[in-house]
């Protein structure tokens, strides 16, 4: 049986530049734009995700710092919206799941929930959400105000493991309606 790992030479231990062994390299998640709408399961739960990863496309994190990516993917979210929520915008909210590493400067989720809420006109409940702890796997959240509406769409920008959004369900389950929308399903 031949194994799977690769040995690598360095000989050049002050340039790591110039190693070249796949097995070290990091590859680079990627979108390539294209609108895939999908319904999936996680746990009890189904969320619908927007666009996937791709072997090609525009990286993640140079989609998570871009304003005008946010207004493509707000307006994407709108359409669907107009087309799954039928009677109308009343009693809904939308909050973004918690900020974990981003504190300051541009948010791309928040950016996108903010043009959400004001092309549907519905409140949009900034950092209501917290995460007690930084663990990635098993999140704890809570509340930080009040959100009196029963109807309540949750975005995240990109899902990955889904714990973060099987968090949020822990703490909004006694919600009417939670309708979670994902950006990128990077499953």
């Amino acid at each position: 049986m031949k194994r799977k790992g690769k040995i690598c030479r360095i000989d050049d231990w002050d340039k790591p530049e110039a190693v070249k062994c796949k097995s070290w390299s990091h590859q680079e998640r990627l979108c390539d734009l294209r609108e895939k709408v999908s319904l999936h399961k996680k746990g009890d739960i189904y969320y619908i995700s927007q666009f996937t990863r791709s072997k090609t496309g525009t990286s993640f994190s140079e989609i998570k710092q871009s304003e005008e990516l946010a207004s493509f993917f707000a307006e994407r979210a709108c359409e669907f919206l107009h087309r799954f929520i039928v009677g109308g915008y009343e009693g809904w909210c939308i909050v973004t799941t918690p900020r974990r590493r981003h504190y300051e400067g541009f948010h791309f989720a928040t950016s996108i929930c903010t043009k959400i809420a004001g092309a549907v006109k519905i409140p949009f409940y900034e950092n209501a959400i917290q995460c007690l702890t930084k663990d990635r796997l098993n999140p704890e959240f809570f509340l930080l105000r009040p959100i009196k509406e029963k109807k309540i769409i949750v975005y995240d920008d990109i899902l990955t493991t889904g714990s973060t959004l099987l968090a949020t369900y822990e703490l909004l389950r006694d919600r009417e309606q939670l309708l979670f929308l994902i950006g990128i399903n990077n499953n």
